[in-house]
């Protein structure tokens, strides 16, 4: 009974070591983003930056890329029509530590795995194959617990999936 028991522990930890690995989602070296998806941030990481808060969410904070100038309209900071987009959030729970949740990109120059706008559909296939992702539809792959979404030429999101195990509502 006692050798089971181990057997079943080690299992269990060997099960729960593997699981934890995929909630984070390593940066790749062949990226020109600021921040990367699933990295713990501080607001002192971000304003240090340069980057330009964006208001309209609740339990998130949204986040302009430092190469864009947002743009103003009824006195509010929105992001131009080109441009990249952090929101943070707890993660991997919404009451976790802050973390960047999401990624909008929506210029051709902003590259990841070798990936940007410009990438034809083989090209982001390939890669996403040799990135071991998992391909949820036409469109979108799904590494760990973030899935990104190609909409090329107009645009590339990447999100990680929160959880809310306290039911928390904004």
């Amino acid at each position: 009974m006692r050798k089971r028991n181990s057997i079943l522990f080690a299992t269990l930890m060997l099960s729960l070591c593997s699981c934890s690995s995929s909630i984070y989602i390593e940066r790749p070296e062949d990226t020109n983003l600021e921040f990367w998806i699933t990295e713990r941030v501080a607001f002192e990481d971000l304003e240090n930056k340069g980057c330009t808060f964006l208001p309209g969410w609740f339990g998130a904070d949204e986040y302009l890329d430092s190469r864009y100038q947002p743009i103003q309209e009824n006195d509010m900071n929105t992001k131009p029509d080109i441009s990249v987009t952090y929101l943070v959030g707890g993660y991997p729970d919404t009451l976790d530590e802050r973390t960047i949740v999401q990624i909008e990109i929506t210029d051709p120059e902003i590259y990841f795995y070798g990936l940007s706008l410009n990438s034809t559909s083989e090209e982001i296939q390939m890669r996403m194959k040799e990135e071991k992702a998992k391909k949820i539809s036409d469109n979108v792959y799904r590494i760990g617990r973030v899935d990104f979404g190609f909409n090329v030429p107009h645009s590339i999101s990447m999100r990680a999936k929160v959880t809310n195990k306290h039911f928390i509502v904004y």
